[in-house]
């Protein structure tokens, strides 16, 4: 924690000086795999898959020389999970989840190359905040109390994720409560890219990068545990994501020294005048 706390010490410092700045949007695809802390869970009793998805957000570099910058954003990030039993191939379970964040990494970055290719690496750490989610679920239980269990449709129910137990209604499936949520999640990321200047200021990046988060996604509480109104099927929060991702970004340039020069050499300028 102290290393974080001067990490970001460190940034407020360098946020504050004067130096280029680049900024804009970047879309990314990113590949999201799934770790349990059980590992019978996905070995013995359930099939996990690995989801692809889509996250959106704002970039922000500073550049303290031609090396080296730190590199921030702030993401949308969309993270699937898909689970069916092993016994029965989804027949007896199969459950969907999208789940949002906002996710925030900072890094350090080290820039080789010339003018107009660069290469770089980066790393640092990455906080994300779990927003909410929404899914759907089915189980073999659903099935037994339908009014006409041949129309299998009636049985999916989907269901809004909520972490305040004041609109969660007992028994009620359209709603799935998540009593001990880790909402606020820690990460660490590492990765590389390039980036190409263009004719017009502007930059073109190209980031790959791999996210290690070291956070469950909550903890499971026994007769407490989500259970979608079902009786036999309870989510297994205590979780996390690795996240590999390849995004593509255009930034706008900034020079604050140069500003501040502009306005130095004007004010000469109006001084000889009135002379």
């Amino acid at each position: 924690m102290k290393s974080v706390l001067l990490f970001c010490c460190v940034l407020g410092i360098v946020a504050t000086s004067y130096g280029q700045y680049w900024f804009g949007p970047k879309v990314g695809v990113s590949y999201i795999d799934h770790v349990y802390q059980d590992k019978t869970y996905e070995r013995d009793s359930f099939n996990v898959a690995t989801d692809i998805n889509m996250q959106y957000g704002f970039a922000l570099m500073y550049t303290a020389t031609d090396r080296y910058s730190v590199y921030g954003e702030i993401n949308y990030e969309r993270v699937g999970k898909r689970v069916k039993d092993i016994q029965t191939d989804g027949e007896d379970v199969n459950a969907s989840m999208i789940n949002h964040f906002i996710s925030a990494p900072v890094m350090l970055r080290i820039t080789l190359g010339r003018v107009p290719f660069h290469y770089y690496v980066n790393g640092g750490p990455r906080l994300a905040y779990w927003l909410g989610g929404k899914g759907t679920i089915f189980l073999e239980e659903f099935v037994e109390n339908l009014p006409d269990p041949d129309n299998i449709e009636e049985a999916i129910k989907p269901y809004k994720i909520t972490f305040n137990s004041d609109k969660a209604l007992e028994g009620n499936r359209s709603t799935a409560l998540v009593r001990d949520p880790n909402r606020l999640q820690f990460g660490l990321t590492v990765g590389s890219g390039m980036y190409f200047d263009l004719a017009n200021g502007t930059r073109l990046q190209i980031d790959a990068r791999y996210t290690w988060v070291h956070s469950n996604m909550g903890t499971n509480s026994g007769s407490r545990d989500t259970n979608f109104g079902g009786e036999n099927y309870r989510e297994n929060f205590e979780y996390y994501h690795n996240i590999g991702t390849v995004s593509i970004a255009y930034l706008f340039g900034y020079n604050s020294e140069l500003k501040r020069k502009g306005k130095s050499t004007s004010k000469e300028s109006n001084k000889k005048k009135k002379k």
